[in-house]
C-alpha cells in the first residue's frame, strides 16, 4: 500500500491559468495576544495576490488550534472573522486567487487534517495532478473535504508523515527531534508525487515546528525580534517580510526551511545542481543540510508604507521614479557624491581599510543583535573618535550637514543606502549617525563595484556573441516585455546592435530548435519568479549548448537571480507594492539605456583597435558623451514631466475614463504604447491596445465610426434619447385620448422593436399609427455612437512627426478623437486641434512633454504621462462606479481584479 504512490499514473493533466495566491507562516516563542494583529497585517499585505478567500490558523502554548477562513478579501475578513484578535505562538495563513476548486469556504486555505495524524498548512501556486492525488487519497482513507489543490498537498505530506511515524516506537513518535526527521523525509517523499509549481507552509502541531517549502513559486524567509520575542517568518511576498524584519535567509527552488521561533535550518528536498558563471557547481542531495545564514537586506522597508501625501501606492511609486532612477544612475556613474567624498576622505586619512574590515564584519553577522553589538563596539572605539574629529576639522560643512539634529528625518542624509542607519539606536547621537554614514558609504562603494563587475560580465558575453555572429534574445512577460521592446530600440540607435525581444511562449515556438552555441538570453523580471521565464531557462539548460543566461531583476535573491542565471544585474528600484508596475519599468528602461551605452563604448574600443578612422571615432565618442549626459539628466526630466503635465493629464482623464475602448498609437516607440495600454487596461479595466501607429490602418481602424463597442456613456446617451421619445409618445397619447394601458403597450412595442424588429398586433388603429410614426422618425442607435479615442505618442524627429500627422488626418475624418502626447511642435498641434467637421463634436488634447529633441528621451517622459493617465482614469472610474453602487467592479489603481505582481504558475 505504501508503494502505491510510486506507481500512480498521471493520465489527464488539469490545464490551469492562475496567479498563485499567497502563503504565510509565522512562529514566535510563546503565546502572544498580538499574533492576530501581526497575522492581519501580513494577510492584508498579500491581498494583491488573492482576494477570493482568506484564512488563518493559530496554535497556542497548549497546542490548541483555531482555524478561521471564508470567502472574501483579507482587508474585510481579518475583522469579520476576528483574525485580528486571535492569540497564539504559531500562525499559518493564506490569501487565495482561485484556480483549483470554486470560490467557497471549503476550498479556502489553510487546511487542517487529522486522517492519519494531525498537521495543518497552506500553499500558493498550482498542483496540476490534483485530481489524481485526490482519487488516491480517498482510496487510502483520507477525508478530503474540498477540490482545492492545497488540501491535496497537505494530505500527501500527512500521508508520508504517518508512514515515517509508523516506523517508530511510541516514545520516539512523541520526541520532537525524531518527529522533525520524519517530517523532513515526508516532505522529500511527498514532493516526488506532486506535479506543479508551489510554495507551502506545513506545521506539525505536536513538535511545534513549521516547514516552508519552495517548489517553483516565490518564497521568502526572515528572522527577527518583535515585542521582545524572537520570530521566524515565511511569506510568498518579500515586502511582507520586510515589514517585520530585514534579516533574510536565502531559499532556492528545491529547498525547504525547518523552523521554530528562534531556530531554522535549510534542507534540500530533491537532488539538484546549481551552476553559476565562473564558480564551482553547488551539488545537493535530497535531505542534505544547506548552509544558509540570515543576511541583512539593503532594501528600504519604508518603501513598503504608504506616505501621508499619497492615496495609492501606484501614485507614490510614480512620484518616486525620479529618485529610483537617480539611485541606479549614480550606481552607473560611480556612486553618490557623498559616498565618493567619504571614500576618498577615508583613503586619504588611512582609515579605509580598517573601516571596510569592520563594515564587512558587521554585514557578515547573521543576527541583528550581533550586528548591533559589533556596530556599538566600533562606535565607542578610539578610531571612531579620530575619524569624527578629522571630518569635523577638515570638512566642517560636510560634518554639520550629516549630523543635523533632525532625527525624525534621519534618512535624508543616507538616501542612497540605509544598511546601517537603523543600527544607530533610538536616541539621537551625532557620532553614531556619522559612522553609520561612513559604513553606508563603504557599503554603497562595494555595491558599485559588484554592479560594475556584473556589467563587465554582461559586456564580455555580448562581445563574444557579436564576434561569433550569433543572436541576443530578450525574454520577458507583461511590463518587462515592453521594456525589452524599448531596449531593442536603445541598442539599435545607440550601439547598432540587434537584440530580439520575444515572449517566452513565442520563443519556445519560434526559436527553441534553432539555438546555437554562443547565443545569449537576457531575461527580465521584476520579481525574478516569473514561471514562464523560469521554464524557458530550464529548457535551455537541458540543451547542452554553450548559451549564457543574463537576467535583469529587482530581487537578486529570487529564483532567476540566484539560481537560473550566469549573470544577474539588479534594477534596484526598491520594493514596489502596487500590482501595476511603474517604477520597476522605468528602472528597467534606464538600465537598458545604460547597457546600450556601455555596449557602444565596447564596440568603439574594438573599432579603434581595428584601425577605424580617427574622425569617425571622435564623432562616436561625442555621441556617447551626449548619451551619458542624457542619462544624468533623466531624473530631472522625469520630475519636470510629472510637475508640468499633471493638469493636462487630469483633463484628458476626464474625457476618456469611461470609454470602453481606445488605442495608443506610437511612431517608432511602440514598446511605450504597449506599456501605456497595459497600464490603462490593468487599472481602468477597459479595452486598450498599444501598437505601431502605421499598423492601425491595416485592419484595426475598422473600429472607427459606427461600431458595436458600447460603454456606460454610450448607454447613457441612448437612455436619455429614449426618454425624450417616451415623453413625446405620452404627450401624443394624451392628446388623442389614448388610455394609460395602451400607452404602456405602445412603449413596450417600441422597446421590443428596437432590438427585435417585431411589430405589435395588440394596438388600436390610433396606437399602431403612433408606433409606426415613432419607429420611422427616430434613429434609436444614433445617440449611442461616439468618436473613438486615439492617443498618439511620438518623438520630435521630423519624420516621426510627419508620419503622426498623416495618421491623425487619416483617422479623424473617419470618426476618431485625437489626443497627442509629444514635445512641442506647431504643425503637430495644428493638425491635432483642427476639427474635421465643424458641425459635429470633435474631441482633442495635446499634452506637451519637456523639450529634449531626442526620441529616446521621449520614451521616458511619455511613459510617465501614460502611467499618470492610467492612475487618474482608474481613480475616476472607481469613484463613478462606487457612486452607482456597481458591485465588485474590480477597478483599483493598486489591486485591480484578476492580476498579480508576480505570475508564478503556468
Amino acid at each position: 500500500m505504501r508503494n502505491l504512490l510510486k506507481n500512480l499514473k498521471i493520465t489527464v493533466p488539469v490545464p490551469v491559468i492562475g496567479i498563485g495566491c499567497g502563503v504565510l507562516g509565522m512562529q514566535i516563542h510563546k503565546t502572544s495576544f498580538h499574533l492576530g494583529k501581526y497575522a492581519s497585517n501580513l494577510l492584508k499585505a498579500l491581498e494583491y495576490r488573492g482576494y477570493d478567500s482568506t484564512g488563518a490558523i493559530f496554535q497556542d502554548d497548549d497546542k490548541n488550534t483555531v482555524l478561521l477562513k471564508d470567502v472574501g478579501a483579507p482587508s474585510t475578513l481579518v475583522e469579520t472573522l476576528d483574525i485580528i484578535n486571535q492569540k497564539g505562538k504559531i500562525f499559518c495563513g493564506q490569501v487565495r486567487w482561485a484556480t483549483f476548486g470554486q470560490v467557497s469556504k471549503e476550498n479556502a486555505q489553510p487546511h487542517e487534517v487529522r486522517c492519519k495524524t494531525h498537521i495543518f498548512g497552506a500553499h500558493n501556486g498550482n498542483i496540476t495532478n490534483t485530481r489524481e492525488l485526490q482519487s488516491f487519497l480517498v482510496r487510502e482513507g483520507h477525508h478530503v473535504v474540498s477540490d482545492n489543490d492545497g488540501e491535496m498537498l497537505v494530505h500527501i505530506i500527512e500521508h508520508y508523515f504517518e508512514i515515517e511515524l509508523s516506523k517508530l516506537s511510541e516514545t520516539d513518535r512523541m520526541t520532537s527531534e525524531i518527529r522533525r526527521k520524519s517530517m523532513r523525509q515526508a516532505i522529500i517523499n511527498g514532493s516526488k508525487q506532486v506535479i506543479g509549481s508551489y510554495a507551502a507552509v506545513i506545521v506539525d502541531p505536536y513538535s511545534e515546528t513549521s516547514y516552508a517549502i519552495k517548489a517553483g513559486s516565490s518564497l521568502y524567509f526572515g528572522v527577527g525580534n518583535i515585542d521582545e520575542q524572537d520570530f521566524c517568518l515565511a511569506s510568498s511576498d518579500l515586502t511582507a517580510v520586510l515589514k517585520f524584519t530585514k534579516n533574510l535567509v536565502k531559499l532556492r527552488e528545491g529547498e525547504f526551511v525547518e523552523y521554530t521561533d528562534n531556530h531554522y535550518q535549510v534542507y534540500a528536498y530533491k537532488n539538484q545542481t546549481i551552476k553559476k558563471l565562473n564558480q564551482p557547481d553547488l551539488v545537493y542531495k535530497a535531505g542534505q543540510k544547506v548552509d544558509s545564514k540570515a543576511i541583512r537586506s539593503k532594501l528600504r522597508a519604508e518603501d513598503t508604507e504608504l506616505l501621508p501625501e499619497f492615496k495609492y501606492f501606484m501614485e507614490q511609486e510614480i512620484y518616486a521614479e525620479p529618485e529610483a532612477v537617480g539611485k541606479v544612475i549614480k550606481l552607473f556613474l560611480g556612486g553618490s557624491n557623498s559616498s565618493r567624498h567619504m571614500i576618498k576622505f577615508l583613503e586619504n586619512e588611512g582609515y579605509l581599510q580598517l573601516a571596510t574590515e569592520r563594515c564587512n564584519e558587521i554585514l557578515e553577522e547573521s543576527e541583528y543583535e550581533m550586528q548591533l553589538k559589533k556596530f556599538n563596539n566600533f562606535v565607542i572605539s578610539e578610531v571612531v573618535e579620530q575619524i569624527v574629529a578629522q571630518i569635523k576639522t577638515k570638512y566642517p560643512e560636510i560634518y554639520h550637514e550629516l549630523v543635523k539634529e533632525d532625527f525624525e528625518k534621519k534618512f535624508f542624509f543616507s538616501s542612497e543606502m540605509n544598511t546601517f542607519i537603523d543600527l544607530i539606536g533610538e536616541e539621537f547621537n551625532k557620532k553614531r549617525m556619522l559612522i553609520a554614514k561612513v559604513f553606508d558609504s563603504i557599503s554603497e562603494n562595494k555595491d558599485k563595484d559588484d554592479f560594475q563587475e556584473k556589467v563587465d560580465q554582461f559586456l564580455t558575453l555580448v562581445k563574444n556573441t557579436i564576434s561569433n555572429q550569433r543572436n541576443i534574445y530578450t525574454l520577458a512577460c507583461g511590463t518587462s516585455y515592453h521594456a525589452t521592446k524599448t531596449a531593442a530600440l536603445f541598442f539599435n540607435d545607440i550601439a547598432g546592435v540587434e537584440i530580439i525581444p520575444i515572449l517566452p511562449g513565442e520563443f519556445r515556438s519560434q526559436y527553441s530548435k534553432s539555438l546555437k552555441d554562443n547565443d545569449v538570453i537576457i531575461g527580465v523580471s521584476q520579481s525574478g519568479e516569473t514561471k514562464d521565464l523560469i521554464d524557458i531557462f530550464n529548457d535551455i539548460d537541458n540543451l547542452n549548448l554553450s548559451i549564457k543566461k543574463i537576467v535583469l531583476v529587482n530581487n537578486v535573491n529570487s529564483t532567476l537571480g540566484q539560481e537560473k542565471s550566469d549573470v544577474s544585474i539588479p534594477i534596484m528600484c526598491g520594493p514596489e507594492i502596487a500590482v501595476p508596475a511603474t517604477k520597476s519599468y522605468m528602472n528597467q528602461m534606464t538600465l537598458f539605456f545604460y547597457l546600450a551605452i556601455r555596449t557602444a563604448e565596447m564596440l568603439l574600443e574594438n573599432a579603434e583597435n581595428n584601425g577605424i578612422s580617427s574622425n569617425d571615432v571622435l564623432e562616436e565618442k561625442k555621441e556617447i558623451l551626449r548619451r551619458y549626459k542624457q542619462l544624468q539628466d533623466l531624473p530631472q526630466l522625469l520630475k519636470e514631466t510629472i510637475e508640468t503635465t499633471d493638469e493636462p493629464v487630469e483633463m484628458l482623464a476626464n474625457k476618456i475614463y469611461m470609454e470602453p475602448s481606445l488605442h495608443i498609437l506610437a511612431t517608432k516607440i511602440s514598446g511605450i504604447a504597449m506599456e501605456g495600454a497595459l497600464k490603462i487596461r490593468e487599472t481602468v479595466l477597459n479595452h486598450t491596445q498599444g501598437m505601431e501607429a502605421s499598423e492601425f490602418k491595416h485592419g484595426p481602424n475598422t473600429i472607427l465610426g459606427k461600431n458595436t463597442v458600447f460603454g456606460m456613456k454610450n448607454i447613457e446617451g441612448m437612455i436619455k434619447y429614449f426618454n425624450k421619445i417616451l415623453v413625446q409618445v405620452n404627450q401624443i397619447a394624451l392628446e388623442k385620448n389614448i388610455g394609460i394601458k395602451e400607452t404602456q403597450d405602445i412603449i413596450i412595442a417600441i422597446s421590443d422593436f428596437i432590438f427585435n424588429r417585431t411589430s405589435p398586433f395588440n394596438l388600436s388603429r390610433e396606437g399602431t399609427k403612433i408606433f409606426k410614426d415613432v419607429i420611422k422618425k427616430y434613429d434609436f442607435f444614433g445617440p449611442m455612437y461616439r468618436n473613438y479615442p486615439l492617443i498618439y505618442i511620438t518623438g520630435p524627429d521630423t519624420r516621426d512627426v510627419n508620419l503622426t500627422i498623416s495618421q491623425i488626418n487619416t483617422h479623424k475624418i473617419r470618426g476618431a478623437d485625437t489626443f497627442v502626447i509629444a514635445e512641442e511642435n506647431e504643425s503637430l498641434y495644428e493638425n491635432a486641434s483642427a476639427s474635421p467637421n465643424s458641425e459635429k463634436y470633435y474631441g482633442w488634447a495635446y499634452i506637451t512633454l519637456p523639450k529634449t529633441g531626442d526620441s529616446l528621451m521621449t520614451c521616458f517622459s511619455s511613459t510617465v504621462v501614460l502611467q499618470l493617465l492610467g492612475l487618474k482614469m482608474s481613480q475616476k472610474k472607481m469613484e463613478y462606479l462606487d457612486k452607482l453602487n456597481f458591485i465588485d467592479h474590480g477597478v483599483h489603481p493598486d489591486v485591480p481584479k484578476n492580476v498579480s505582481k508576480s505570475i508564478t504558475v503556468d
